[in-house]
């Protein structure tokens, strides 16, 4: 009975979560074109007074900002669409949210789950298992599959020797 239920609410928050992607998808492709609510509103009028700027007025008002507006609606209705064409795997997505399961695995969880004979790690500090120095840090070494499942997998970020990394 409680599992019917979960899925019951599953359904209709995907439902609803569709139905506000389409209304906001609408309401942003058509309003940036009707002046009187986007050249002539309240909040136009309260931001460029509060600033005391006529260039920001301009900046709002203009095509290019209305553009990217309607881009926006435009991919609200995207995400609706798609969550339209893949609502059980919707559903079963946020029921397992709801149950506390993982809901996908990360790319490198599924590449080196998929991998099985070996995985590749690149290492920065370039030094193998038995100590000995490689002469390039970016290569990657090869592990076997019960290395893998107790080293954690890091991927290379392709930068040249020499260069530290960014955090």
């Amino acid at each position: 009975m409680r599992s019917e239920e979960n899925q019951m609410s599953a359904k209709i928050t995907v439902i609803v979560y569709i139905l506000i992607c389409f209304e906001v998808g609408i309401l942003l492709l058509i309003l940036p074109w009707r002046p009187e609510y986007w050249e002539e509103n309240f909040f136009l009028y309260y931001v460029t007074g509060k600033f005391n700027s006529a260039l920001l007025h301009t900046i709002l008002t203009s095509g290019y900002v209305k553009g990217i507006v309607t881009g926006i609606g435009l991919l609200n209705i995207l995400a609706g669409l798609r969550d339209l064409f893949k609502f059980r795997e919707s559903v079963a997505a946020l029921l397992s949210l709801g149950n506390g399961e993982p809901v996908k695995q990360s790319v490198v969880e599924s590449i080196s789950t998929e991998s099985g004979s070996a995985n590749f790690v690149s290492t920065e500090s370039g030094s193998t298992e038995s100590g000995s120095t490689e002469s390039d840090s970016t290569q990657p070494r090869a592990l076997s599959a019960e290395q893998g499942a107790t080293q954690p997998v890091t991927l290379s970020d392709h930068r040249p020797t020499g260069v530290p990394p960014q955090r």
